[in-house]
C-alpha cells in the first residue's frame, strides 16, 4: 500500500480530493439561484426547471456506489481523472445549451464525470492516507460537500448578474483544467490488488428504480395520479426496487450489504442524516424563488444572501467534526435536527413584510443545521457499521448526501406545484404572488414535519462506544 507519509503531501493529497468534492457539490447547487432566470429564458414552470438539478444529482447518487465498486482498484487514480475530464466536457456543453433538453443531456454528461470525482474522493483517502488520519480526512471531505452546497446558489448569483447564466458552466473548464493537472501530480498511483467481481444486475436494478421514482414524485402534479405513464413508470419503481433486494440477499458480491439495516441505529441515523439533506435542499431549491419573487431581488442580491450559509459553515463543520469525535456525536445530530425544525417554522409564517433580520436568522438557522449535522451524521453511519462494513459506511453517506438532494428537490418541487396549480400548472413568471406564498408556506409546513422526526430519530440512538 503506498501510504503517504510525508506531512505536505498529505496536505496536498487533502486539497486535491476536499476540492474536488467542493468543486462536485458546488455544481450540485449553483443553478439553484438562477432556476427562475432559466425557467423565464426557456419559458418554462418551475416544476420542469427543477429536473436542471435533478438530472445532475441523480446520476451522481444512482452511480457512486456502482462506480465505487468499480474503481476500487489499481485503477482509481485513473477513474479519478476521467471524472474531471468528462466534468469538464459536461460543464462545456451546458453553457452552450441552446434549449432546455440539451441542458438536460449536458448535466447528465456533467453528472457522470462528478460520480467518478466523487466516488474515487473516500476511497483515495482510505488507500493513500494512514489510518489515524480517516476520521480527519473524511469530516473535510463531508465539510467541503457542505460548503459546495451551500456555496453554489451564492456563487451562481454573483456570476449570473455580471455575465449570462451560461457562464456558472463554463467557469468550469479552466478549473476542471487545473484540477486535473494538480490531481495527475499529488495523487499515487495504487498498487494491484484484487478486485471483487461486480453485480451488474443489481446496479441496474438500483439506478433504474432511483430514476422512476424520483421521475414519478416531480412529473405527478403535471400528468396526474391516474395517468398511464405515471403508472407505468410507477411499476417499474416497485419492481425494480423489489428485484433489487431480493438480487442483493442472494448475491455473494452484492452492490451493498442491506441486512446491515436490520440493525435498527443503522437505520435511524441513517435516516436522521438522510431527512436533514432532504430539508436542506428542498430548501436550497424553493429558497431563490422566494427571495425573488417574494422580496423582489436581483440575482446579485440574492446570492449574496444565500452566501451567508457557505461562510458560517466553513467556520465550524470541520471544529465541530474533531469536538464530535470527542464528545460524541448524538447530540450534535439532535441539535442540528432542532435548527431545521425552528427554521422551517420561521419559513411557515414568513411574509416579505417582516423584518430581513428574521431571514438572516433563519440563515443561520440553517448553517448551523449543516455545520452541526456534516461531520457527526456522516460518522454516526460509519461508526454503527458492522465490523467489515465501515467502508460501506462511507459509501453510503456519499450517496446519502446526494440521494437526498434528488429526493429534495424533486419532492419539494412536486409539493409546491400541487400547492400553486389549482388552475393548472403554469410557468414561473405566470404566478400570483399569494398563490406563490401559500405553495411556499404549504412546502415548509412539511419540512417542519420531517425535521421533528430527524430530530426524534438523532435523539433516540446513543453513541456508540
Amino acid at each position: 500500500m503506498s501510504v503517504i507519509e510525508e506531512r505536505h503531501l498529505q496536505i496536498l493529497f487533502l486539497i486535491s480530493v476536499a476540492s474536488a468534492m467542493l468543486m462536485d457539490t458546488i455544481d450540485g447547487s449553483i443553478v439553484n439561484i438562477i432556476l427562475p432566470v432559466i425557467a423565464n429564458d426557456f419559458s418554462t414552470d418551475t416544476g420542469t426547471v427543477s429536473w436542471v438539478i435533478i438530472t445532475y444529482l441523480l446520476v451522481v447518487a444512482g452511480l457512486v456506489l456502482i462506480i465505487g465498486k468499480l474503481a476500487d482498484g489499481a485503477h482509481i487514480k485513473k477513474f479519478f481523472l476521467t471524472g474531471f475530464a468528462v466534468f469538464t466536457i459536461g460543464s462545456a456543453l451546458c453553457g452552450t445549451s441552446p434549449t432546455l433538453e440539451f441542458l438536460l443531456f449536458a448535466r447528465v454528461i456533467q453528472g457522470l464525470g462528478a460520480a467518478f470525482i466523487i466516488a474515487c474522493g473516500p476511497l483515495l483517502c482510505v488507500k493513500f492516507l494512514p489510518s489515524k488520519m480517516l476520521g480527519f480526512s473524511f469530516a473535510v471531505l463531508t465539510a467541503a460537500g457542505s460548503i459546495g452546497f451551500a456555496l453554489g446558489p451564492a456563487v451562481g448569483g454573483i456570476i449570473t448578474e455580471f455575465f449570462s447564466w451560461h457562464w456558472i458552466f463554463l467557469i468550469n473548464i479552466p478549473i476542471g483544467i487545473a484540477s486535473f493537472i494538480f490531481a495527475m501530480k499529488v495523487i499515487p498511483k495504487a498498487e494491484k490488488c484484487e478486485r471483487e467481481p461486480f453485480d451488474i444486475i443489481g446496479s441496474v436494478l438500483i439506478f433504474v428504480a432511483m430514476a422512476c421514482g424520483i421521475f414519478c414524485i416531480e412529473r405527478l402534479p403535471h400528468l396526474g395520479i391516474s395517468n398511464t405513464q405515471i403508472i407505468a413508470v410507477g411499476s417499474v419503481t416497485i419492481a425494480a426496487a423489489v428485484l433489487f433486494v431480493i438480487r442483493e440477499l442472494r448475491c455473494k458480491y452484492p452492490v451493498f450489504n442491506i441486512r446491515v439495516f436490520k440493525i435498527w441505529q443503522v437505520t435511524s441515523v441513517y435516516l436522521a442524516f438522510f431527512i436533514i439533506q432532504i430539508i436542506c435542499c428542498g430548501i436550497l431549491y424553493l429558497m431563490p424563488f422566494y427571495l425573488t419573487a417574494g422580496l423582489g431581488m436581483n440575482s446579485l442580491t440574492a446570492g449574496f444572501f444565500m452566501f451567508i450559509t457557505p461562510v458560517i459553515v466553513g467556520i465550524i463543520s470541520i471544529p465541530i467534526g474533531k469536538w464530535s469525535d470527542k464528545k460524541g456525536r448524538r447530540w450534535f445530530m439532535a441539535a442540528a435536527s432542532l435548527a431545521a425544525l425552528i427554521q422551517t417554522l420561521i419559513y411557515v409564517f414568513i411574509v416579505p413584510e417582516w423584518s430581513i433580520f428574521v431571514l438572516v436568522i433563519s440563515f443561520v438557522l440553517w448553517s448551523l443545521s449543516l455545520g452541526l449535522s456534516g461531520g457527526p451524521g456522516g460518522s454516526r453511519i460509519v461508526e454503527w457499521m458492522p465490523e467489515g462494513e465501515r467502508a460501506l459506511g462511507s459509501s453510503l453517506m456519499v450517496t446519502c448526501i446526494y440521494f437526498g438532494g434528488v429526493v429534495g428537490t424533486a419532492l419539494f418541487a412536486c409539493l409546491f406545484t400541487v400547492l400553486t396549480s389549482a388552475g393548472g400548472v403554469v410557468s414561473f413568471t405566470e404566478l400570483d404572488y399569494d398563490i406563490f406564498m401559500s405553495g411556499f408556506h404549504g412546502s415548509m409546513i412539511f419540512a417542519v414535519i420531517l425535521a421533528a422526526v430527524s430530530l426524534i430519530l438523532s435523539t433516540i440512538v446513543k453513541d456508540r462506544r
